[in-house]
Formats: structure tokens, C-alpha cells, sequence
């Protein structure tokens, strides 16, 4: 027939992000004056509805742990991780926040995040990695997994989407996986 709309017309086919090459790229510790520059970025990159922003608290007092991956040429950020040494459980270490412009991921951004922040923390005493991650994010569970993190299936945890979490960890509606990983000192 005609005129008539094709499949693609009403189902167009998924386009996936373009992709670019990183930048060359440094990674260094965030300050208090790009708090919302941090927030901006972090709402865009995630897609979580209610993403937890950096705010000047987490800036001020855990810069000194946290990581931003910036561009060598025009000091344009690629990703930030947010993350901080257990003051009740001394050998652990939380990541907080991970996140990396789309147009850059699987690049090894997010990789160079963690290794930087589990090096810093394991000289510092950790021996473990935790990261409370969201059950419905499978893309940021497999990059998770690909470094070596474990949900954690303990006591009080129930499948939610198939992965091993907690209800209600981060508050009523806000479940979360709780990865681990060893790192040595």
C-alpha cells in the first residue's frame, strides 16, 4: 500500500549515544567552588530520577578522597567519583557517587576512577570496596561486576530485579545493591 507507514515509522530503530574517543585526560580532587557544576553534570549523565547530587558538604569534607576526571586541553569534566573511608567500619571504603559523561563511557574512565580511589584508600588501611548501587541500573551493575564487585546476598537482602539488594536501604523506595570488593594495601 501506499503511503502507508512503515514498521520503522512507528518503531523507529534504537540509536545508540555517539561515542567518542577520550580525551587525554587527568584525574585530580574536586573543590568547593564546583559543587554545582558537579550537581549539573551528575543530574545529566544519570539516569536516575532522583540522583544524589554532591552537594558542599560531600565537596568540602571528602575532596580529599573523591576523584573528578577532567580534560587535559579544556578542563572539561569526564567523570567524578564521590567516595569517601568508613569512620565506623575502618577497613571499608564507600563509593558514594559514580558517574561518566555518556559520550565517553567504556572508555576506561570510570575503571581509572575506582583504581585511583580503591589505591588511595587501600594505602590508607581499606581492604574493602562497597558500593551501594541501584537494583534497576543493569548497565552500572555490569560495569560493576566487570571490576570485580560482588552483591552482597546477606542477611535481610531479596532479589529486586534479579540481583541480590535491600529494600528500602537509602529510604522508603530507594533499594539498593550492595557490591563489594577486596582491595589490597
Amino acid at each position: 500500500m501506499p503511503d502507508f507507514p512503515s514498521f520503522d515509522h512507528w518503531f523507529p530503530p534504537i540509536v545508540p549515544p555517539e561515542r567518542h574517543d577520550a580525551p587525554p585526560y587527568r584525574l585530580r580532587h574536586p573543590d568547593e567552588d564546583e559543587v554545582a557544576a558537579l550537581d549539573a553534570h551528575l543530574r545529566d549523565w544519570c539516569e536516575a530520577p532522583r540522583m544524589r547530587g554532591s552537594g558542599r558538604t560531600w565537596v568540602r569534607h571528602f575532596a580529599g578522597t573523591s576523584w573528578v576526571a577532567e580534560a587535559t586541553l579544556d578542563a572539561r569534566r569526564l567523570g567524578v567519583l564521590l567516595g569517601f573511608g568508613s569512620p565506623g567500619r575502618p577497613g571499608e571504603a564507600i563509593i558514594h557517587v559514580l558517574a561518566v559523561d555518556p559520550a565517553f563511557r567504556r572508555r576506561g574512565i570510570g575503571r581509572a576512577l575506582v583504581e585511583r580511589f580503591a589505591a588511595d584508600l587501600a594505602a590508607a588501611g581499606a581492604t574493602e570496596l562497597s558500593v551501594p548501587w541501584r537494583p534497576d541500573d543493569p548497565a552500572g551493575l555490569a560495569f560493576l561486576r566487570a571490576l570485580g564487585f560482588i552483591p552482597d546476598a546477606g542477611p535481610g537482602s531479596v532479589r529486586i530485579y534479579g540481583v541480590p539488594a535491600y529494600a528500602d536501604w537509602d529510604g522508603a523506595g530507594e533499594d539498593r545493591a550492595l557490591l563489594r570488593r577486596a582491595i589490597a594495601g
